[in-house]
């Protein structure tokens, strides 16, 4: 499930808590993103700096147009659909399917290299619970919409600046009150200490009640052109390319992540309650990048575990579902 969960794909040298991808700006500005503002992954920075999960393109720019790697011509940079998984095992256990989709446009912010980058997005989760004394109460289905604005600049040649807000709605779609509406955010700083070495720092914003505020950062390591090394809170991950044809790359990764969110519900009783569901989670996956402006997709599963399911309003015990799996994919243009 989303994270405030999603799929992000890995950089040419892969994109993945660092999933809700996310890109640049009329065709000049690189593809930058992590995951969502719903996934405790978070976006950053322009690609000029090589932030950790971010999606690239690899394809050669048309006679005439000098673009950055990554870039698409035009102010629609990216459309991506992801459908993950959690089976309900055992008599403790929670079910959880989500869908995501997001649509992401870039514009002058005042110029092509300064980029301002917008990304609607919607996913709905439906849940399988168990029921009688064990059954923790949640709606049938949660959902969240959410517009994010992102700017990006660089601040002479080694530093560069991701700033976000992302106001949004999340709730059972039954509970309608100012409880479901939440702005998250973030701002992050890549420091290019070597060729092949990035320091990434920042904090994010969930405006969540278990999570207020986290913060984030580490290095991003790529020794070489077939390796890469995202060694960044709240989404570790190392990445190999396997298979590289004139057709396009595959990169095999773990990963690690945190994963949740918070919603507004309604209970059977009629009282309105805020609800928060977070995990741990470890994943191996599999990614395919074209060499041109084609379909990308993404496969992964894992072992999902310290899941916790809190009420915030009313009085309610906290449920604490058995551990589970996690298959997850992701296809986008």
């Amino acid at each position: 499930m989303r994270a405030d969960d999603e799929v992000v794909p890995l950089p040419p040298v892969e994109q993945g808590v660092f999933e809700r991808i996310r890109l640049a700006a009329l065709g000049t500005v690189r593809l930058a993103a992590l995951g969502d503002p719903q996934d405790l992954t978070e976006p950053l920075l322009p690609d000029d700096l090589a932030p950790p999960g971010q999606p690239r393109q690899e394809f050669e720019p048309p006679a005439g147009r000098k673009l950055p790697p990554g870039a698409k011509p035009g102010a629609l940079q990216q459309v991506i659909f992801t459908a993950t998984e959690l089976p309900r095992l055992g008599s403790n256990g929670l079910g959880l399917t989500t869908l995501d989709t997001s649509l992401t446009i870039g514009l002058p912010a005042p110029t092509i290299e300064s980029p301002l980058i917008l990304t609607p997005g919607f996913g709905g989760t439906f849940i399988d619970e168990v029921s009688g004394p064990m059954d923790p109460g949640l709606p049938a289905q949660l959902y969240d919409a959410w517009l994010q604005a992102r700017w990006l600049c660089k601040v002479g040649d080694k530093l560069g600046v991701d700033l976000a807000v992302a106001p949004g709605w999340y709730s059972d779609f039954v509970n309608d009150t100012p409880q479901a509406f939440r702005i998250t955010g973030h701002g992050f700083g890549a420091y290019e200490a070597t060729e092949n070495l990035r320091i990434v720092a920042g904090v994010i914003y969930l405006d969540r009640y278990d999570v207020n505020i986290l913060p984030a950062g580490g290095l991003l390591w790529t020794p070489t052109d077939d390796k890469r090394f995202e060694l960044i809170f709240p989404r570790p991950r190392l990445a190999w390319r396997v298979k590289e044809t004139d057709r396009g790359s595959q990169w095999v990764y773990l990963a690690g992540e945190f994963g949740g969110n918070q919603w507004a519900v309604r209970r059977d009783s009629g009282a309105n309650d805020v609800v928060v569901y977070h995990d741990y989670r470890l994943l191996a996956g599999w990614e395919r990048r074209p060499a041109d402006l084609g379909i990308s997709w993404r496969a992964e599963a894992g072992w999902v575990f310290g899941r916790l399911v809190e009420y915030y309003i009313t009085d309610t015990a906290d449920y604490r579902p058995s551990d589970t799996l996690l298959v997850r994919a992701g296809v986008w243009y």
